[in-house]
């Protein structure tokens, strides 16, 4: 009976790897643009603030609401012409004491603006999400109390948004390409997948006194990944064995050369990078933890996806 159970368990994982798909995203202002009303299919990018009371000592008040959000009021903005996503601090023009008081630079509330687009298709495949730094001066903590928190996210949400059932995020304070991967592929149709960025601080009194000193919190700037993010293409004859592997995979094309085999642990991070120029490559894993990871294949007619695992 041991013997039929592990083989059907080795079954059942050899076909959720063979179905598995990877999808690439890498960030694109035009799809991050606010989504008109009714929806267009181009313009994807939606808005939501969850809203905390700012005691004003470094830490997070008791929640107060959340609520869907206008992406050029988070502060986000896309800018199609330069291909840029500018994050900056919120600032709510409301004048009312629970926003902000009167002479006062630091506001009444933390906001923690997402700015994000929601793919429901995505759910069963392997979610990359790519994009770049080009800069992130946001931070003046001269003039607030409360650190500025900033992340790229891929977030899977339950059937009725109750509960978010795998995540994976990036720090924006770095400059440079990030990817953030997230594995759907075990979960039902009727889930949620989002991918964006979100900014969590305190917002601004928006009397125009201090748009001087709101001009030196700084701001974050992203653009699309540029070395990662490329099209994604059907390399002919693409696979991996052994995989599962303990010690190493060999990744192997039809005709194609590889030029670079880059791979990623589960939280985005870099762990191996080759450059082969041939049509098969073998990759050590022994210096690698037990756990799922994922190959970027990049040939010179395109780039494709590998899901690995280390046993």
């Amino acid at each position: 009976m041991k013997k039929i159970t592990l083989l059907l368990s080795f079954l059942l994982l050899s076909f959720t790897f063979s179905n598995a798909q990877t999808v690439d995203i890498n960030y694109n202002a035009t799809s991050f643009s606010p989504m008109p009303d009714p929806a267009d299919g181009v313009h994807l990018g939606i808005g939501y603030m969850n809203v905390f009371d700012n005691p004003k000592d470094g830490t997070v008040g008791a929640f107060q609401f959340a609520s869907g959000w206008g992406v050029t009021d988070l502060i986000a903005i896309n800018d199609t012409g330069a291909g840029t996503l500018t994050l900056l601090p919120n600032r709510i023009g409301d004048t009312d004491p629970y926003w902000q008081t009167t002479d006062v630079f630091e506001g009444n509330k933390l906001m923690e603006a997402n700015h994000y687009i929601q793919d429901d298709a995505l759910v069963g495949n392997i979610v990359n999400f790519y994009g770049n730094v080009q800069s992130n001066t946001l931070g003046d903590l001269a003039s607030v109390s409360f650190e500025f928190r900033h992340v790229a996210f891929v977030k899977v949400f339950n059937a009725d948004f109750s509960a978010v059932v795998a995540q994976s995020s990036h720090d924006l304070g770095t400059t440079g390409d990030f990817m953030i991967s997230v594995d759907a592929t075990s979960y039902p149709a009727d889930h949620h997948v989002q991918y964006g960025f979100q900014v969590f601080g305190p917002n601004i009194n928006s009397n125009t006194s201090f748009d001087g000193a709101y001009g030196l919190l700084g701001s974050i700037v992203i653009g699309p990944n540029t070395t990662l993010g490329t099209k994604d293409f059907t390399i002919a004859g693409l696979k991996v064995y052994p995989n599962p592997s303990q010690d190493n995979w060999t990744i192997k094309t039809q005709n194609i050369k590889m030029s670079s085999i880059l791979v990623f642990d589960i939280l985005g991070k870099q762990v191996l990078s080759l450059t082969p120029n041939t049509t098969e490559a073998k990759i050590d894993a022994s210096a690698l933890k037990s756990g799922l990871y994922f190959a970027k294949i990049n040939t010179d007619k395109g780039s494709s996806s590998l899901k690995l695992v280390k046993e």
